[in-house]
């Protein structure tokens, strides 16, 4: 990809917290809302072939093969689906309190000890036929195969990651339950894509750090640089990113091919201030982003210091 933007953020704050914040860029952070994600799909699976129904006469317009089994009798398993139906209904954002909903139910439906073959055929050809169309949203995965195992896609529903992508923006701003299941989109009517989602609450299509190097200074403050497709995170992402790590962080960006230069800096999730910024090129061939000097109403241009970003 040639439309890279390149981020630099200087971060400063509490020792402990930027120890964790290391954990994040690294990506050592657990992506409990993948967990809550991937549970989500396999529940919607097993609505789909009637291994678990609601209770109460149900409808779901985005999808309505969701339903197309009925109501079901009041097991806990049925209860636990009713409930997570209505999560998905309500879009709800995935947070802290709806990961453990959502964690709760999936055990309390018992989905997760039946294997493919002990699945019904009918049921089994209802849940192959969504993977096989969803499987480049639900797995990651753009494949010209015809050769997809459902049986092993049901199962690798159960392998959660332990690992996230480096400054994974989706821990610090939620993503919603019926986006990410949406994916590229027709599959729920009327509901957003991820795509479009990620481009409203992140800025960017992919909400993820590329090329991430950083540099511990000290106890308190830390170097990190990264870059995004085409633009920088959105101001609300740095801000949230400064206000859950109780910090200061001073963010400079430039993507050369459109001309995209600035400089803003947030303080425990306050904007302080903006400033245009320009990009050099250092003695050892990597960029530097620098703040554009600008004179005092009664002092010279040159008399103006300049701020260096980080390397």
């Amino acid at each position: 990809m040639s439309d890279w933007c390149h981020n630099r953020l200087e971060i400063t704050g509490k020792s402990a917290l930027i120890s964790i914040m290391e954990e994040w860029i690294s990506g050592e952070a657990v992506p409990l809302y993948r967990h809550a994600v991937m549970r989500s799909i396999k529940l919607f699976l097993a609505g789909c072939g009637g291994l678990l129904r609601p209770v109460k006469t149900e409808s779901f317009p985005p999808f309505p093969g969701l339903m197309q089994s009925g109501t079901g009798q009041g097991t806990p398993a049925n209860l636990a689906f009713e409930q997570w139906l209505s999560l998905l209904r309500n879009d709800v954002p995935l947070d802290g309190e709806h990961l453990r909903k959502i964690e709760r139910l999936y055990h309390q439906s018992g989905i997760d000890a039946i294997r493919w073959d002990s699945i019904p055929d009918v049921s089994r050809r209802h849940i192959a036929r969504l993977i096989e169309e969803r499987y480049a949203d639900w797995f990651g995965i753009a494949t010209l195969s015809r050769e997809i195992d459902p049986g092993q896609c049901w199962e690798r529903l159960s392998q959660l990651p332990d690992r996230a992508q480096p400054c994974d923006m989706l821990q610090i701003i939620p993503s919603r339950l019926a986006s990410e299941l949406n994916g590229s989109g027709g599959l729920l009517s009327g509901a957003s894509t991820s795509g479009s989602l990620y481009c409203r609450q992140y800025g960017m299509e992919w909400p993820a750090g590329h090329n991430v190097s950083w540099e511990r200074e000290g106890v308190s403050s830390i170097k990190l640089a990264f870059d995004s497709a085409w633009f920088p995170p959105a101001g609300e992402v740095i801000a949230a990113l400064s206000s859950t790590f109780d910090c200061e962080i001073r963010h400079w960006y430039s993507e050369p091919v459109h001309d995209l230069d600035g400089y803003d800096c947030y303080d425990r999730g306050e904007h302080v201030c903006s400033a245009e910024a320009i990009i050099d090129e250092l003695d050892d061939g990597r960029p530097g982003l620098h703040l554009v000097p600008v004179a005092e109403p009664d002092e010279p241009e040159g008399a103006t210091s300049v701020h260096q970003a980080a390397q």
